[in-house]
């Protein structure tokens, strides 16, 4: 197991002297994590901040209620849970170990007191929550543009004049990538910076909403769009 001098010097964006090293260590606690372990999940307090020693930590969120999508794999040196640190609501993400590890745990309180006081510490440790932070948010955009291009490709949505589909009020079938099959209309599509949300109206009145990277293929029942069955498959 790496000890602290060692995994914060792989962040390059500050330098610890040993007698913060050693401060740090005071109020550090080491702890064991088998693979599958749950770290923490949406919704749980942000009452810690967790530094891998050894192993991986995934971090994932719940899209369309089962769902997993991942969007950051934590090894030696990262950070999880940071976002503590930030405000005070609950957590936003899911933590489980991907690969057995060992990690330190250091209470939500403490770490605060220490950028509270305004000693030089507290400041280094504030220059690397931005640091991470930044490199994270581009990690993870970058990670969706590609999911979402390579989703849309393959399932045909691409394709597909989304526009003229909600004015005909065109009846689809979405085949999602959970092996559940919905139909209905499209009666909204928006488009933000993190990708596509699209929203359809089912038989009973309901309204779903389905990201395009859920989407496996879509089709159209016979008659709807000109004389023959159209399907645009993914898989």
């Amino acid at each position: 197991m790496a000890d602290l001098k060692e995994l914060f010097s792989t962040h390059t964006s500050v330098e610890l002297e040993d007698s913060e090293i050693a401060t740090l260590s005071d109020i550090a606690e080491q702890q064991h994590y088998e693979k599958g372990e749950v770290l923490f999940e949406a919704d749980d307090p942000g009452d810690s901040i967790f530094l891998v020693a050894s192993g991986a930590v995934d971090l994932f969120t719940i899209i369309n209620g089962d769902i997993e999508q991942t969007l950051l794999a934590v090894r030696e040196g990262g950070f999880v849970g940071i976002m503590a640190l930030i405000d005070d609501g609950t957590r936003d993400i899911n933590a489980r170990i991907s690969e057995s590890a060992d990690l330190y745990r250091f209470e939500k309180d403490s770490l605060s007191q220490i950028i509270s006081d305004g000693a030089e510490l507290g400041l280094k440790l504030l220059r690397l929550i931005a640091d991470i932070t930044s490199t994270r948010t581009r990690i993870v955009l970058s990670s969706l543009r590609q999911n979402l291009e390579w989703t849309m490709q393959v399932s045909g949505l691409a394709a597909l004049d989304i526009s003229q589909l909600i004015v005909d009020q065109v009846k689809i079938k979405i085949e999602m990538i959970n092996g559940k099959n919905m139909t209905g209309t499209i009666i909204k599509a928006e488009e933000h910076p993190q990708g596509y949300e699209l929203f359809v109206k089912t038989g009973d009145g309901t309204i779903h909403f389905i990201p395009y990277h859920a989407i496996v293929s879509a089709s159209f029942p016979l008659g709807d769009i000109g004389s023959d069955t159209s399907r645009i498959k993914g898989m």
